[in-house]
């Protein structure tokens, strides 16, 4: 027998819900305060739920959770263009222009009101603001509108496209700095300089370690240091990555460690005494312990929900549960945790509230689609408080091959939270937590480069939503030479996909290895041979190439070849890399860029 309780959005009990699994060999309805009781015949079966005016769900109940005493379901209010209310704010418009039913308010201070159950506020204005349906506006009245409409929906006020929210509709590109060559290129000396000081954030003296056993097979979730020689302090501590590397910086906020005075060591006392900067290559640092790969994986998602995000939070809720979803279908064979934080700022009706990581996946979807738009309103927000509950309270697996915290937001953190925020960086590299920031509408200048920086400091990316979708406010076009434009859905999946996938220690087959997709298709081809390769291969090209460098799999760059710049042949060298998937990309003089796959096996 399974009990349990349905609710709304809006955290309400949901009255009158059909209950049946998948069999359809029993239906029932839920009480009035949400509860049910339903009994199962045979597990794992499909619990589905259904009512009017709600979004349909369905649960797959194992052995596990028919037991769970405090089982619930959160259902989504039905997505329905029709069914809202659109809020309008304009300066004089004939009565001719309106077709049905207007209501007109003074806005003194703000306006509070209330439409079909939902509060609205408007900011102080000296023209009226007008309520009606989304049907009642004739042609000529839209001309006279100076932005886009508000939507009104069960959980906030939000501008958007013509189709209701739902998934797979907002855009987003990426940029990861990690795959080119020189740091903040895109950015001018003067940008530059102006936004380090302002967050007090550097991003130079990157040392790039790759960690192997003595089979050469990369060597996952390790620590790594690096330390001043002079006081023996560690300066920069983080883990290997999925693919065995670490990223480790001297300089990240203070120029005072010289490149001389470091040395990188791991967690057995191996040590490189005199490291390479990254423009020099790649640390290699070899230890005797075996290859082992945890199928631990966890995934964090922290929300900004201030009313700014009001614009777009709808969409990402359903983004959000879709990508959990499919990611935890895909990679059934490892062991997926979900958590969750969302927050709004001081003052507000909370500060921060979290989900921790579970066993139970319904618990974060259920939190996370309880969530809405509110508060906030003076720009900067509790960035700093949001990733301190998630760096110390979301119980993360030390465990784990891969650690992902995606921070969705809209806006910065406040002054006051400078040195916070720095600390946060560190914490979060030393504990192996690769943030990947997704910028929202509103985000300026400013907020992307402390955003990057973050990406940077923990082995991370920055994605960023854009105007494609037609949903939200502006988006910023980030600095950068070029970017593609896809689904958020698909990126997540695609960035989820490359940072947790490791190749098992004993397992020569190179075809699961989920190489850099959106990357632009071959321009010039050049030819590898050998391919696969034991390590030494040629690249050959009869057109003229400006720039060559070798990536990992992920597009993340290892090393630059320093005679490219003609036609011909170069005689490569990888075999002191792991076993997997490398790419070879190339500028040609007519600045195209071109990739093809090589493959390193043993």
């Amino acid at each position: 027998m399974l009990k349990g309780r349905v609710l709304n959005e809006t955290g309400s009990s949901a009255a009158g819900v059909t209950v049946q699994f998948r069999n359809k060999a029993n239906i029932i309805t839920t009480n009035s305060d949400g509860t049910f009781r339903i009994m199962a015949t045979k597990l794992p079966d499909t619990l589905m739920f259904s009512a009017v005016g709600y979004e349909p769900y369905s649960v797959v109940i194992t052995e596990k959770n028919i037991k769970d005493p405090d089982f619930e379901v959160v259902l989504l209010s039905k997505r329905a263009e029709l069914s809202e209310v659109v809020v309008v704010g304009y300066g004089a418009a004939k009565k001719r222009d309106v077709t049905g039913a207007v209501s007109s308010v003074s806005s003194e201070g703000y306006l509070k009101g209330r439409v079909a159950g939902v509060d609205a506020k408007a900011e102080k204005s000296s023209s009226s603001v007008r309520i009606r349906g989304a049907s009642s506006l004739a042609k000529s009245a839209y001309k006279e509108m100076p932005g886009k409409p508000l939507y009104i929906g069960d959980t906030g006020i939000y501008t958007r496209a013509n189709n209701p929210a739902r998934s797979k509709v907002l855009t987003a590109g990426e940029v990861n700095d990690f795959n080119k060559w020189k740091m903040w290129e895109d950015y001018t000396e003067n940008e530059f300089k102006a936004m380090s000081v302002q967050w007090g954030l550097k991003s130079r003296n990157r040392y790039s370690v790759q960690l192997t056993d003595k089979q050469k097979n990369a060597l996952i979730n390790e620590a790594v240091y690096l330390i001043d020689k002079t006081i023996g302090d560690t300066i920069w501590k983080a883990f290997t990555d999925n693919t065995g590397k670490a990223e480790l910086w001297s300089e990240f906020f203070s120029d005072s460690i010289k490149d001389k005075n470091v040395f990188i060591a791991d967690g057995r006392g191996n040590r490189i005494y005199n490291p390479l900067v990254f423009t020099n290559g790649i640390n290699l640092l070899v230890t005797d312990k075996s290859c082992n790969v945890s199928a631990d994986v966890d995934i964090a998602f922290v929300v900004d929900a201030t009313g700014s995000m009001g614009d777009e939070i709808e969409f990402l809720k359903l983004e959000l549960e879709d990508v959990i979803r499919s990611t935890m279908e895909k990679y059934q064979s490892l062991s997926l945790k979900a958590a969750s934080v969302f927050y709004r700022d001081k003052g507000d009706e909370y500060l921060a509230k979290h989900v921790a990581f579970n066993d139970d996946l319904l618990k974060t979807l259920n939190f996370i689609k309880l969530q809405s738009a509110g508060g906030g309103g003076d720009g900067p927000e509790a960035v700093d408080d949001a990733l301190t509950m998630a760096l110390d309270s979301l119980q993360w697996n030390s465990n784990a091959r891969t650690r992902l915290l995606f921070l969705v937001l809209d806006a910065p953190p406040h002054n006051d939270a400078k040195e916070r925020m720095q600390q946060l960086i560190v914490k979060a590299a030393a504990k192996g937590i690769r943030i990947v920031p997704v910028a929202c509408s509103g985000t300026d200048k400013s907020t992307e480069f402390l955003m990057r920086s973050m990406a940077l400091a923990t082995n991370g990316t920055y994605a960023f939503l854009t105007d494609h979708s037609g949903v939200g406010g502006s988006h910023i076009k980030p600095t950068t030479d070029k970017y593609d434009v896809e689904l958020l859905n698909g990126l997540l999946q695609r960035l989820i996909g490359q940072f947790l996938y490791a190749k098992d220690c004993s397992v020569a087959d190179m075809r699961q290895f989920p190489v850099d997709t959106k990357q632009p298709e071959n321009v010039y081809a050049v030819k590898l041979y050998p391919n696969p390769t034991n390590g030494r291969f040629t690249i050959e090209s009869k057109r003229d190439i400006k720039e060559m460098f070798i990536t990992d799999f992920t597009g993340k760059i290892l090393m630059r070849l320093g005679d490219a710049g003609k036609k011909g042949r170069w005689q490569v060298d990888i075999s002191n890399y792991p076993s997997g998937v490398y790419q070879v990309k190339y500028i040609t003089a007519d600045n195209r860029w071109g990739a093809e796959k090589i493959v390193l096996l043993r």
